[in-house]
């Protein structure tokens, strides 16, 4: 755990995060991360992944399976979860 503070940071507050939590949170710069409340005051920092992510890996699995079903196996949690079939 680490203490911060608030910080003005042009028209908006920023804070700074200590580079122990970015290398345990796996984070990189640039990365961009979801900040949400919730009713309490505990903000929450997701990161935001790239929906296209593992495409390519499950892409060359399906050619090296050459089965009828291996389309199948092309799916992430956006197909299941988000998009509207």
């Amino acid at each position: 755990m680490s203490t911060v503070t608030l910080t003005k940071w042009g028209n908006s507050i920023g804070i700074r995060i200590p580079s122990v939590i970015i290398k345990e949170a796996h984070l990189h710069l640039g990365e961009e991360l979801e900040i949400r409340a919730d009713e309490k005051g505990v903000l929450t920092l997701i990161p935001i992944k790239n929906q296209q992510e593992g495409w390519l890996e499950q892409f060359n699995a399906v050619i090296d399976d050459n089965s009828n079903e291996a389309h199948l196996k092309l799916s992430n949690d956006f197909d299941m979860d988000e998009w509207t079939w």
